[in-house]
Order: structure tokens, then sequence, then C-alpha cells
């Protein structure tokens, strides 16, 4: 039982404290422009610098991160206006469809360009497109990828999803949007739903609410994009095979 394991408390200690402390910091002035989850995120990836720690932590932080996080996501979702998203429903999908196939094109081909094996280039791009990790792992048996490689695609897309969270949240005061066009973008770009739960929330609740639904609406999109990719890998095989 992982709840028996000293290591699985020291990663929910861990996670707590980064948790509050963000919470908390998040109410001086200066740092309420950030948000509580972005400086929760900054400090996750300071306490990476002990390797001590990550060693440690690793049974607690797994639990949380697969876990805990869905739960999370699931209880955002409950707060969300249901009329609204009816309402932003049809524009919504509209915006993600045009977002998720420019994106997955311009990644890919950008990826051709830097020369990286096409199974590679075409993971990292739907993982950039829609969802993150989720989008790298749905499509790699579509492309018979090798393990590592879906592995190398995932923290590619990880540690840009951060950065990029971190530099939209940072340009918010000097964008101009209203919390509604903040939320979008964010819900829009990043790759991760916790990322843009994370920047969202940065915006207000108004913020936070249109960067759900507009990423939820991404998600939306991974199962017609896996079918997609893969009936392209079934002709590219035979082709080759001719």
């Amino acid at each position: 039982m992982r709840w028996k394991e000293t290591g699985f408390w020291i990663g929910i200690l861990v996670t707590l404290d980064c948790s509050l402390a963000g919470k908390y910091l998040a109410l001086l002035p200066g740092l309420q422009l950030i948000g509580a989850l972005v400086i929760a995120l900054i400090l996750g990836m300071l306490v990476q610098v002990s390797r001590t720690v990550v060693v440690s932590a690793q049974p607690g932080t797994g639990f949380i991160s697969n876990k805990f996080l869905r739960l999370g996501i699931i209880l955002l979702g409950f707060r969300l206006n249901l009329e609204a998203l009816a309402d932003s429903g049809i524009k919504t999908i509209i915006l993600a469809i045009v977002v998720v196939a420019f994106t997955i094109v311009t990644v890919y081909f950008l990826c051709k360009w830097l020369k990286v094996e096409d199974s590679l280039g075409l993971m990292a791009a739907c993982g950039c497109g829609i969802c993150g990790a989720a989008a790298v792992m749905g499509v790699s048996p579509q492309v018979k990828a090798k393990n590592d490689d879906a592995v190398l695609a995932v923290a590619v897309v990880c540690i840009l999803g951060t950065v990029f969270t971190l530099i939209e949240v940072g340009l918010k005061p000097v964008l101009g949007m209203t919390p509604t066009q903040f939320g979008v973008m964010t819900g829009s770009s990043l790759h991760e739903i916790a990322h843009a739960v994370a920047a969202g929330g940065a915006g207000g609740t108004q913020a936070l609410d249109a960067s759900i639904i507009m990423k939820l609406s991404r998600v939306l999109l991974l199962a017609p994009v896996a079918v997609i990719v893969g009936i392209i890998a079934q002709r590219k095989a035979k082709s080759n095979d001719g």
C-alpha cells in the first residue's frame, strides 16, 4: 500500500506546502498579478533542484499528479457556467479546430526542417496542438513510435508548456486583454490542462472559465486527430512497402 510508504507522505507534504505557499504568497501586492497556481508551479520547479527531495517524494508526487490533478480538473468543471458553455459551443469548437490544425501543421513542419525523426515530430506536434502528454501517448501507437521517442516527446511538450505558461502570465499586464480574451488565449495556446488552468487562473474567475472551456474543446479533438494520424501512418507504411 502506497500510503504506508514514508515517501508517499513526503510527496503529499511537499505538494501541500507548495500549494499553500502559492495561495498565501498570491495575496501579497504584485504577486496577485501572477496568481496562486503559477506561484505554486514555480515553487514546485524550485523543489526539483534538490535531487534528494525529488527521489524521496516520488511515491507521493506520482500519486498526486496521477489522481489528485485529474480530480481537481473534474471539480473545476463543476463550477463552469453550463449556459455559457452551451452559448460558446459552436464558436469554441470552430476556433479549437483552427488552432489545433494550425499548431500541428506548423510544429510538424518545423520539426521536419530541424531534421527531427518523422514519428517524433508528429507526436510533438500533436502534443503541442491538443493536450500535451495525453495526446503524445494517444498518437504514439498510431505511428508505432519507440518508447524512448514517446518519452522524449512528452518531456519536450511539458517543458515548452511550462515555459509558455510563465511567459503568458508575465505578458498579461501589458496585453490589455479582457479576462475572457486572456482565458481564450491561454486555453487555445497552452499544452496541458494544468498549464491552461494555472495561466487562466492568473486572470481571475472569468478568465479561468474561458480557459477551461477552450482547452476542453481542444481535448475533444484528440480522438479524431488520432484516427486521422493512424490513417496517414498506414498509408505511408503501405507506400514504403510498395
